[in-house]
């Protein structure tokens, strides 16, 4: 395989669309600043910043290793001008558990308060925490992914939010456990405008 650098020098953005990329790389996902791929058969991920947003590569990979004493958090490999390389997980998203219907347990969402905590340990402030950005792995460990916002000085209620959803309506006997997508996004544009009762402000 040719290098990180020569690959992802092959990578063309039109703004934050992607336009092409070697076939080297297979799409995981896009989000509002970048497009992560992962390395031929590795278990290991690039994630390539879109031109306008190149400069969050610098400040994500701080975040990171400000964290890498902790296993909740993926390793970092190697990093350059617009990309970094990472550990890549191999699981489910919270997302994709409620989608599927695989019940979230109390031990997930404690453990995601586990991991937060350590990031407030290393002054960093947890922020943009949503179901996309947690990982459950195959060996039932929790991951967090995406952590660019962690350094951001406004206050972010979106996982105590989260929590308050999971406590006073998913674990209710009752409660669907399984959600399809429409629904899921349904609802994240109503929380988005503060119309559903789980705002801690």
């Amino acid at each position: 395989m040719r290098s990180v650098v020569e690959l992802v020098n092959d990578i063309k953005f039109t703004d934050t669309k992607l336009v092409k990329y070697p076939a080297e790389l297979h799409l995981i996902g896009k989000g509002r600043s970048a497009a992560v791929f992962q390395l031929g058969s590795q278990q290991k991920a690039v994630k390539v910043f879109y031109p306008s947003f190149k400069h969050l590569a610098e400040k994500e990979v701080a975040i990171y290793q400000c964290l890498n004493s902790s296993a909740y958090y993926p390793e970092i490999f190697e990093v350059g001008p617009s990309y970094f390389v990472m550990e890549l997980f191999t699981g489910l998203t919270l997302y994709e558990c409620l989608n599927k219907g695989i019940e979230i347990t109390p031990r997930m969402i404690e453990e995601v308060d586990h991991a937060l905590e350590f990031a407030k340990s290393k002054g960093l402030n947890p922020s943009d925490i949503h179901l996309r950005n947690i990982i459950l792995t195959e060996s039932n460990e929790i991951k967090i992914i995406d952590v660019v916002r962690f350094t951001q000085d406004k206050t972010c209620y979106q996982w105590r939010d989260l929590k308050n959803a999971y406590l006073h309506y998913y674990q209710l006997k009752y409660f669907p456990k399984k959600y399809p997508k429409f629904l899921m996004e349904l609802i994240i544009r109503l929380y988005r405008f503060r119309i559903l009762p789980i705002h801690s402000k």
